[in-house]
């Protein structure tokens, strides 16, 4: 009776390894299938919105990805160029009034419209239609200016897999990668502008300087200078030195963070700094910019940072 007993117990308790085994097998399976489910979506999402992008067909002098495209000063191709920009952002925003942007990166599969609300959590898990989604969307800082005329407007994205989103600032951590690919544009409904890459910084969540971006335009020369420099993984000495030629000359720069997680340590954040249009300045400011990357920061400054702002949704898995 006694061995009867535990034969059968052996069988049981074989059919439930055996039914758990094929039931974590089917989840396994399931959840690889609402993982592509999930960015496939993502890229249905954006299709839209690219395909207006991508249908307004830019003049050679318009800033995008090309690398040998240049900014025309002649005001029959800025007018054209205000024109298609007025009737790309007229479809964008049918879909969304809140798309007050493109950001788009060289290189890279960063080519995506940007959103704006009253906060930092809308757009987390959102997507330009307003529909739940763990992708998110590209969003700009709810302290910055909708007109993208700070001094430093601060993009955020998720790092998520298969290049998409903002994973792929994560690239400029090489550096071949962050030498060959400096160029990158942003559209605006007003204009469309160069970027040129400055450093790409690795810091934490709580950095006051890179995440408090109401700050900077009391910034003196010296410490604008460090703070784009302080945690650099790398440095673009074209896109430092045309810096440095805009606040030589008393203009006021315009910088566009890109923003995304990354696994270094705890809180870990990857930050590309750009500059709006770097050829554009003064007469008889700076000298010219060469192509040399540093990966040599400077020494932290025992200037203590500016109070804090807090951001809300910040430390949501971005």
């Amino acid at each position: 009776m006694a061995r009867w007993f535990l034969v059968l117990f052996n069988k049981l308790f074989s059919a439930l390894i055996i039914f758990v085994l094929i039931v974590a097998l089917l989840y396994s399976g399931y959840a690889l299938w609402d993982n592509g489910q999930i960015y496939a979506s993502a890229e249905d999402v954006m299709s839209e919105a690219r395909e207006i992008k991508d249908n307004k067909a830019f003049n050679d002098e318009a800033p995008g990805c090309q690398e040998t495209a240049e900014l025309s000063n002649e005001q029959n191709n800025e007018s054209a160029q205000e024109t298609e920009l007025q009737a790309m952002f007229r479809q964008l925003h049918d879909i969304n009034p809140d798309i007050c942007g493109w950001v788009t990166m060289n290189g890279t599969a960063i080519d995506y419209p940007v959103v704006y609300s009253s906060n930092n959590r809308d757009y987390i898990s959102t997507d330009i239609y307003g529909n739940f989604a763990i992708v998110g969307s590209i969003f700009l800082d709810f302290r910055n200016q909708i007109d993208g005329s700070d001094t430093y407007s601060l993009l955020y994205g998720h790092n998520m897999s298969e290049h998409r989103m903002f994973s792929d600032i994560n690239l400029y951590k090489n550096e071949e990668f962050f030498k060959e690919n400096h160029r990158g544009a942003y559209y605006t409904p007003e204009r469309g502008h160069w970027l040129e890459t400055i450093s790409i910084i690795l810091t934490t969540a709580s950095d006051s300087y890179i995440f408090n971006p109401v700050t900077w335009d009391s910034y003196d020369k010296d410490l604008f200078l460090e703070i784009v420099q302080k945690n650099a993984v790398f440095v673009n000495d074209a896109g430092l030195n045309a810096l440095k030629a805009k606040l030589d000359a008393g203009e006021k720069p315009h910088i566009v963070a890109l923003s995304t997680c990354s696994g270094e340590f705890t809180d870990a954040r990857t930050i590309l700094l750009t500059l709006i249009d770097p050829d554009v300045v003064s007469e008889g400011t700076g000298e010219e910019a060469s192509t040399e990357v540093t990966d040599k920061a400077p020494e932290e400054t025992t200037e203590e940072p500016p109070e804090e702002v807090p951001v809300e949704g910040q430390e949501a898995e971005r």
